[in-house]
């Protein structure tokens, strides 16, 4: 199975013109970034096992954050744009977790946003 940041890139992926480059985890060392673009940051906050019965567990939980950086001087209708994101993930078997307001970065002065999402898998019994 793909790590929980690869399916939620995947999961956004074509969806969301509007962001220009997508990092899983953090932003390699040496890349510049710009105020220019906006960056989607997905790092993973949740993995672990639940559902226990008879002595194991039955399924995993996995999350994740979802850390948006806007460009200076967008013109982009951001609520609308973040409930979709929140729609698609709903959607596709996640729960919001947490939707943090908007914050400036006093480095940059962009305005950025971050959601948790997560999703619980069933594992299966063998045969």
């Amino acid at each position: 199975m793909k790590l929980p940041t690869t399916q939620a890139r995947e999961l956004m992926d074509n969806h969301f013109p509007w962001i220009d480059r997508y990092f899983l985890e953090s932003v390699p060392q040496g890349v510049e970034l710009k105020t220019s673009e906006t960056i989607c940051i997905i790092s993973e906050w949740l993995n672990e096992p639940t559902y226990y019965a008879n002595r194991t567990f039955k399924g995993w939980t996995i999350g994740v954050e979802v850390h948006i950086f806007y460009k200076l001087k967008s013109t982009l209708k951001a609520l609308n744009e973040e409930m979709k994101i929140a729609q698609l993930f709903v959607q596709n078997g996640w729960t919001i977790e947490n939707s943090r307001n908007h914050s400036k970065d006093p480095d940059t002065q962009q305005v950025d946003k971050v959601f948790y999402f997560a999703k619980d898998l069933v594992i299966k019994e063998s045969e």
